[in-house]
């Protein structure tokens, strides 16, 4: 019964740190499945280097992701599984080529020096209890089939921890292949330090205008074949689209202000239960009670209170404040909504006090602390007792606070600091608001009884107590159906047209694009999530030029599709924006380079009408040329440069440079390269995980059947 007991107390707790560990894994159990199930059967979602991973598991750890993290989709939580699925697959590979294995006593030391485990089977002198883990652990397996989720959890828990410790054993065994040497260490630190004095003449391309040069399409596709390893990418789709927005026509906002209007004055009735004869049923103006009016009219739930000028609108606030007592202000629109206004109350008071009491609570008031007994009678008794106290010697208020308050203030001396009108619950505001300086009261609060001592007081002011009647303004059916007739009409047209965005200029819109969306984004910007136009995206009969109208929560979509590239080299088109600059770039160097003619650099800058400077002290670490930044080639070029020879033309970032060596300046060896060495082995380990990973599952064979279940 005592194990029970402590079942029942710890359950929770672990299943939270359960929990946690899977998900910081994202549930990093193996997927292992003996299946013989045929390529592309729907029952396989992928295959991996000829492992199998069954659609079903993937789908349970796509919903206890989705489970586990709060505001993430369907297509979202599939995608982190994905990627996790896949990491495992190619690394389980690898652990099996090595014979890397983990077990069942280290997975269990590994457990036990959790920390969170720790935590939860520490006894009451502090101590981690292992024969209490031991006893739960036992339990648990002894009562898989009365509860049988709990024992899941467990188990998932305990193969991330062996699974984490594999890819630990693994990757170790990687960092170690990477250690640089002394050699490398050396040369790290002539690197850093070595540095070179060098001439140049240089002509930015900047000085050859863009439209001089001209890069065809042709010539995109020529780079980007020679150079495929680089302008991979995977399948995505492009568009434009217009959205035209379901909102309230002027009409629909002048008929609620006619509703309202209509609420004003009192108005004659048939009453059905006196034989309809007339009767006469009060308006908002002449209700005796505006806050119940209000709120049987209004679409938001309303409850009187005070405003000062600067807490009104300022659009309205001057025409408010100088309302009466009974006067109604309206119809009038804010934030989309039409407001009609009541004046309740109208008087000069502060608008900020400085107060402090003593909070003396009890057993049930509000956040009172466990500890305290007494009860509210008992409590009143001593309030009124300290009032009579402090009202003998007001001086000491903030002495008695810190003796006697149950409130978090009494550190401070009960002191509140300065709060605003409506801030502090009602019966503490009124007191405090319609007091005077100096004055010590009681007053009774759902926290208890307060002695309240006001320190200060701002100068009274105006303050309008309102009510207001507030009408949400809703596009009327005829608006809906005009609406939906204006999309569907550009719809069509739009299905003729070669140029979606003149079109949309044409009749008033305007066409936004959406590049490169995946096949399984649901996420669209501008739009949120819409899997709906995704699937539409890539059916198998989709071209560019389709067309199709969508209807969401707020208005229509119109789409038309701009680009469809599969997976492979990428088009001209999508590559052009990483490739034109490079052949622009390319082609004004051939021309800056015809115009460098002489023998010396001075005589070849001349003729290039270059710009001639020198550069001291720069080494191969900050490559940097003053005037012209990072130009690591030309650097590089001024190292092996013998002094005074001359360079022929070379194509840095930002110009085409000449140079002519001055001084290699190499530093001296020092004795210990060590320091490189550790230098060199920090930066390659940095983020070789993500690294060889990534490395995995671009070597791996892939076989991805998701497009068969996710449509």
């Amino acid at each position: 019964m005592a194990i029970l007991g402590q079942i029942q107390r710890r359950s929770s707790v672990l299943i939270m740190i359960i929990a946690l560990a899977l998900f910081a894994f994202i549930i990093q159990g193996l997927i292992k499945n003996s299946s013989t199930i045929g390529k592309g059967n729907v029952n396989t979602i992928a295959e991996v280097d000829g492992q199998k991973i069954s659609r079903n598991d993937f789908q349970k750890r796509v919903a206890l992701v989705q489970k586990q993290s709060r505001n993430i989709s369907n297509m979202q939580a599939m995608k982190s599984v994905w990627d996790q699925v896949i990491k495992e697959a190619v690394l389980n590979n690898q652990f099996d080529k090595l014979g890397i294995k983990v077990g069942q006593d280290r997975v269990r030391q590994l457990i036990v020096d959790n920390p969170s485990i720790k935590q939860a089977f520490t006894n009451k002198q502090g101590v981690f209890d292992e024969n209490a883990l031991s006893d739960y652990i036992d339990q648990i397996y002894k009562n898989k089939n009365s509860n049988p989720e709990l024992y899941e959890q467990w188990k998932n828990f305990e193969n991330s921890v062996l699974e984490s410790e594999k890819e630990k054993i693994y990757m170790d065994l990687v960092k170690a292949a990477v250690n640089p040497t002394l050699k490398e260490g050396e040369w790290l630190y002539h690197y850093e330090n070595d540095a070179v004095d060098f001439k140049y003449a240089a002509v930015p391309y900047s000085t050859i205008p863009d439209s001089l040069v001209k890069v065809t399409k042709d010539d995109i596709l020529s780079y980007i074949k020679k150079h495929k390893d680089q302008y991979q990418t995977e399948e995505n789709r492009s568009l434009e689209y217009v959205f035209i927005p379901l909102k309230p026509s002027a009409k629909d906002k002048q008929k609620v202000e006619e509703e309202l209007k209509a609420l004003i004055n009192d108005k004659e009735v048939f009453d059905a239960k006196a034989d309809d004869k007339k009767r006469i049923e009060q308006g908002f103006k002449n209700t005796a009670d505006a806050e119940a009016f209000a709120n049987k009219y209004s679409d938001v739930k309303q409850q009187a209170r005070y405003f000062f000028k600067n807490q009104l609108p300022k659009e309205y606030a001057d025409t408010l404040i100088k309302l009466n007592t009974g006067d109604v202000f309206g119809p009038y629109t804010l934030n989309d909504n039409v407001y009609l206004s009541k004046v309740i109350d109208a008087k000069q008071i502060p608008d900020s006090a400085k107060a402090a009491h003593i909070l003396i609570a009890y057993k049930g008031a509000m956040r009172a602390n466990p500890s305290i007994a007494r009860s509210k009678e008992e409590a009143k008794k001593k309030a009124d007792s300290i009032l009579r106290v402090v009202k003998r010697n007001p001086a000491k208020f903030a002495d008695y606070a810190k003796k006697l308050s149950d409130g978090p203030t009494k550190t401070k001396g009960g002191d509140l600091g300065w709060f605003t009108y409506g801030q502090m619950v009602p019966k503490f505001n009124d007191f405090v608001f319609n007091g005077k300086k100096g004055q010590v009261g009681l007053v009774e609060t759902p926290f208890g009884f307060h002695i309240i001592k006001i320190n200060d007081l701002t100068k009274p002011e105006k303050a309008v107590k309102l009510v207001s009647i507030i009408r949400k303004v809703e596009p009327s059916t005829e608006t809906e159906n005009e609406t939906f007739a204006k999309a569907a009409q550009f719809a069509n047209e739009a299905l003729n047209t070669k140029d979606f965005n003149a079109l949309a200029k044409e009749k008033g819109y305007e066409a936004k694009p959406v590049m490169k969306i995946g096949r399984y984004e649901d996420n669209l910007p501008g739009l949120g999530r819409n899997r709906e136009i995704v699937r539409w995206l890539y059916k198998s009969d989709r071209a560019v030029g389709d067309v199709s109208k969508f209807d969401i929560e707020n208005g229509h979509v119109i789409v038309y599709v701009t680009g469809m590239q599969e997976e492979g080299l990428m088009s001209p088109e999508e590559a052009s924006p990483l490739v034109k600059p490079i052949l622009l770039k390319e082609k004004k160097a051939k021309l800056i380079k015809e115009k460098f003619k002489g023998n010396t650099l001075e005589e070849m800058g001349k003729n290039a009408n270059a710009k001639i400077g020198v550069a001291k002290g720069v080494t191969l670490k900050n490559p940097v040329i003053p005037g012209f930044g990072r130009e690591p080639k030309v650097v590089a070029k001024a190292f092996v440069l013998q002094p005074k020879e001359v360079s022929k033309p070379i194509d840095g970032n930002r110009a085409v440079y000449v140079i002519e060596t001055i001084k290699v300046n190499k530093a001296a060896d020092i004795k210990n390269y060590l320091p490189y060495v550790e230098k060199l082995k920090k930066e390659r380990q940095t983020g070789i995980n993500q690294d060889v990973v990534k490395a995995l599952k671009e070597k791996a064979e892939i076989e991805d059947n998701r497009a068969i279940i996710y449509q």
